[in-house]
């Protein structure tokens, strides 16, 4: 490894390491309340080496906005990839993953929960953070027209199908987020058994 390499590595992982302690305080303190130097004072580095890599607070957000919205769109293109076509069967694989994926970054969690607005156009939710908004849950909006179309699904509105699954879904993730403390199964175990009783109400029988 040549010096410029071990350089580049160790200023990414740097990164990364400033990048987590915002998201820390980001979502311990609530975004406002945070400045540079608190950033700065939890990794045991000065601001300015911190302005190396972002602009202000703003960018240091929006970076970590991108990289979650990019990782979670990545895992929805993989798991398209590998189920079957049933678009039932898809559709559960991904509110799976994302659920896994929210419960087991809880400070990411509450950030976004802080934080997020919401906009529903033709028929698609996009999500925002203060930057440019996201369409990251479009493989869900294709699921559930496909699953329409072939006469799988009660509801024939697919922007109330839609809505209905995030209200349900977001409310279980957000209590196992918020309250780890409130005994209940293994997720994997009760997640399971929880979408079997939300698709119970709108899946054709």
């Amino acid at each position: 490894m040549t010096i410029q390499d071990r350089k580049e590595r160790e200023n990414s992982q740097l990164k990364q390491k400033i990048l987590a302690a915002a998201l820390h305080v980001f979502a311990e303190q609530g975004y406002g309340k945070v400045s540079m130097r608190k950033i700065a004072a939890l990794i045991d580095y000065s601001p300015t080496t911190i302005y190396r890599f972002f602009r202000n607070k703003s960018e240091l957000l929006q970076t970590i906005v991108a990289e979650t919205y990019g990782e979670l769109s990545a895992r929805f293109e993989k798991i398209k990839g590998k189920n079957d076509a049933d678009p039932i069967v898809v559709l559960k694989a991904l509110i799976k993953e994302y659920v896994v994926f929210c419960v087991n970054r809880p400070e990411m969690t509450r950030l976004f929960l802080d934080l997020a607005s919401f906009e529903m156009e033709d028929g698609n939710m996009y999500e925002r953070l203060g930057g440019p908004r996201h369409r990251v849950y479009q493989s869900w909006s294709d699921c559930i027209r496909n699953s329409i179309e072939l006469g799988r699904l009660e509801v024939r509105d697919d922007t109330r199908v839609f809505l209905y699954l995030w209200d349900t879904v977001n409310g279980y993730m957000n209590q196992r987020t918020l309250y780890p403390g409130v005994p209940r199964k293994p997720l994997a175990e009760d997640l399971t058994e929880y979408l079997g009783l939300v698709f119970r109400g709108i899946e054709v029988q």
